[in-house]
């Protein structure tokens, strides 16, 4: 029995050493390095080639065939060489189409330009201004329109995983589920959201009146009222284990369960697990994601192995999903 727990206490240490050296990377400041690798300046590490590793991606790329993804990431101008060109370079290269929502054109970047001036007070009028350019530019091209910041990371596969559970025709839209000020509720900015097709034919044929009138400066707060008032449902996005997929705090702050105070009298499922074993091995999103941190999770995901340990699919969507968001249609 002694021989049995010394040996369960080595295994606890080497695994929170290896735990705790995965935190430090998000929790340290690069502030320093940064500025002598030059990545602030738009320098862009050179892409490598995904087949190196002889990773088994036929399941990816047949989602990556079927289910079509619109990525719509919103900056500004003084961002582009500094966040925007960083997220082109990683987890951005895996949408279907990538577009950056800017009031400026670039010629280093695919941009979606609008006449919105730049400052978080104006977050709610440059996101309707994106729908109403999608909606006439975009609608019939893809299946899902995934909203982010230019400090999101979103892990693709996990999200055409997630989707291939869902009806593109459904009134119906994902992302991490917030509580107030909504009647269904409505999902954070900062951690990205998907919207269906239907959901944004129906934005783009709202009448005069519908969602013409804002009632707060917050973006994701008056995209969920808008949505709501569409009749579009907001839909439950944890896994089959109860387990959270969009993440609206970066990944130190989720698995060390740092969050701040407002958090859980936010969060829907609050009574659900937390820390590490709260969150979806197919997790989708984090947000606050820095530049450097964006080449922190390609290395930890797409990179990093375990020699001789190969691991297999696991099927964690709820068979239940479809029926639990079909509340509006």
């Amino acid at each position: 029995m002694l021989l049995l727990a010394g040996g369960n206490a080595c295994l606890n240490f080497l695994v929170g050493f290896v735990v705790g050296i995965f935190l430090s990377i998000f929790s340290f400041h690069f502030d320093s390095t940064l500025g002598a690798m030059n990545w602030r300046q738009g320098s862009v590490p050179k892409k490598e080639d995904d087949t190196q590793n002889k990773d088994e991606r036929s399941v990816a790329d047949r989602l990556f065939h079927d289910i079509r993804i619109l990525c719509l990431v919103m900056t500004l101008p003084e961002n582009h060489q500094t966040k925007a060109v960083h997220v082109s370079a990683t987890w951005g290269r895996r949408c279907t189409k990538l577009l950056f929502v800017t009031r400026r054109n670039d010629s280093s970047l695919p941009t979606l330009v609008v006449d919105v001036r730049d400052g978080r007070e104006y977050l709610p009028q440059k996101t309707y201004a994106t729908f109403n350019k999608v909606f006439a530019d975009y609608l019939e091209d893809f299946d899902w329109f995934m909203k982010a910041d230019d400090d999101t990371y979103v892990i693709m596969e996990n999200l055409r995983y997630f989707l291939s559970g869902q009806d593109r025709d459904a009134p119906v839209y994902f992302g991490q589920h917030f509580l107030p000020f909504v009647g269904q509720g409505y999902t954070s900015g900062g951690a990205g959201y998907v919207a269906s097709r239907e959901s944004v034919r129906r934005f783009g044929r709202r009448n005069n009146v519908t969602c013409r009138e804002f009632k707060t400066q917050f973006e994701d707060v008056e995209y969920g009222r808008c949505m709501e008032s569409l009749k579009v449902s907001l839909g439950d996005s944890i896994d089959a284990l109860g387990r959270t997929r969009f993440h609206c705090l970066n990944p130190h702050a989720h698995i060390s369960d740092s969050l701040p105070s407002w958090y859980y009298p936010y969060v829907k499922h609050k009574q659900g697990k937390k820390g590490l074993e709260g969150l979806s091995d197919y997790a989708i999103s984090f947000h606050y994601i820095d530049s450097y941190g964006m080449y922190v999770m390609e290395y930890m995901l797409y990179r990093l192995n375990t020699y001789g340990i190969r691991r297999g699919l696991q099927n964690l969507n709820n068979n239940y999903t479809k029926a639990k968001n079909a509340k509006f249609s």
